[in-house]
């Protein structure tokens, strides 16, 4: 099976590294945390992250652009239909990891 996108459940420290790596490897991303204001967040620090990187020149602003545009924000499990795998960084919080799965 080919990976091709990505689903991050949490926009935390640990779910935005994620959605930054796998997103600078090439994956769409799906991004999703229960409000969409700690997605906008997260969004935030991997752009200002990438910034620095392109600040330093090993990267390009179109690169940085690119891979900012292969990141989709959303809320809980909506956008996660047709994603390849999901990865599970959200809090410690049981009622949250028992949220239902898209229909």
């Amino acid at each position: 099976m080919e990976i091709k996108k990505i689903g991050v459940l949490g926009a935390g420290s640990m779910g935005s590294g994620i959605a930054q790596l796998s997103a600078q490897s090439g994956y769409e991303v799906v991004l999703s945390d229960v409000d969409l204001s700690y997605v906008e967040k997260a969004l935030g620090s991997i752009s200002a992250m990438l910034g620095k990187i392109v600040e330093k020149g090993k990267m390009t602003a179109d690169q940085k652009d690119e891979i900012m545009g292969r990141i989709v924000s959303t809320t809980g499990v909506e956008g996660f239909e047709d994603v390849d795998v999901v990865i599970e960084a959200v809090t410690e919080n049981l009622q949250i990891k028992k949220m239902p799965s898209p229909s």
